[in-house]
């Protein structure tokens, strides 16, 4: 009787069919998620891989210039959320998070005038 695993994405039993070591089911959300893991280490450890990644993104920009112009334009729901976000994210870059309590120093008076 073959062995059943628990998937590592949704913890689902199924299986191995072809390797042993298969640690993901073969739903598609599930090889989703193994698929963009496995680049994500991959672009973090291989250098080679990252440079190959870089080249492909610049030849795709070079050959698609005004891409995202034209999609800011046909989504103005989609760049007003993403404005509205990077506005948030400015204000704790440049101020600084928020402290968690009000200051007690704005509550006492100048005594100096």
């Amino acid at each position: 009787m073959e062995r059943k695993r628990a998937c590592k994405h949704c913890h689902r039993l199924f299986i191995p069919v072809r390797n042993p070591q298969q640690q993901f089911c073969s739903r598609s959300k599930c090889q989703n998620v193994r698929k963009s893991t496995w680049r994500r280490e991959k672009h973090k450890h291989d250098p080679d891989y990252r440079e190959n990644q870089n080249q492909a993104s610049k030849r795709w920009r070079k050959k698609n210039p005004g891409y995202w112009r034209h999609y800011r334009a046909a989504h103005p729901p989609y760049t007003e959320g993403n404005r509205y976000k990077q506005r948030q994210r400015n204000q704790v870059f440049y101020k600084g998070p928020e402290p968690p309590y009000p200051s007690k120093a704005s509550q006492f008076a100048n005594s100096d005038a």
